[in-house]
């Protein structure tokens, strides 16, 4: 009789075709290993993270990734995005066009280091930061 493949949970579903990726293109590795550190961030911190803004970012960068692939691996991030958003329950109309084009993203970057730079830098310093900031986070 054989043994009964056992079911995967979501996240070792996803880690496992993550995967493959980078055995098929092992020029992509280390953009795939901060992807699987991002998911286990997500997973880790779902119930800090409730609006999955983690999870929208890794959705949004696995249909835009950093590098070029063929058809094949192009397919397999688009799959492992569909099953972090079905797991995650996200309408696709959450889902940002970039990794960080949600709305509140700038906002928040620029409140936190109002908070960290209280009293050392003026207003429009903190808004320049903010932008060289918000352009890295972009890149």
């Amino acid at each position: 009789m054989a043994v009964p493949k056992s079911k995967l949970s979501p996240s070792q579903e996803l880690m496992a075709r993550i995967m493959r990726i980078v055995r098929t293109c092992p020029e992509a590795a280390s953009e795939v290993l901060e992807l699987m550190f991002l998911v286990s961030q997500i997973e880790a911190a779902t119930n800090v993270d409730r609006e999955y803004r983690d999870a929208k970012r890794v959705i949004s960068r696995l249909r835009n990734p950093l590098w070029e692939m063929g058809p094949s691996d192009r397919e397999k991030l688009l799959s492992a995005a569909e099953a972090i958003r079905r797991v995650c329950r996200l309408a696709e109309d959450e889902i940002p066009a970039t990794p960080i084009a949600d709305a509140g993203e700038r906002a928040q970057v620029e409140a936190r280091l109002a908070a960290a730079l209280a009293g050392e830098l003026d207003a429009a310093q903190i808004a320049r930061v903010t932008g060289i900031v918000a352009a890295a986070l972009q890149n």
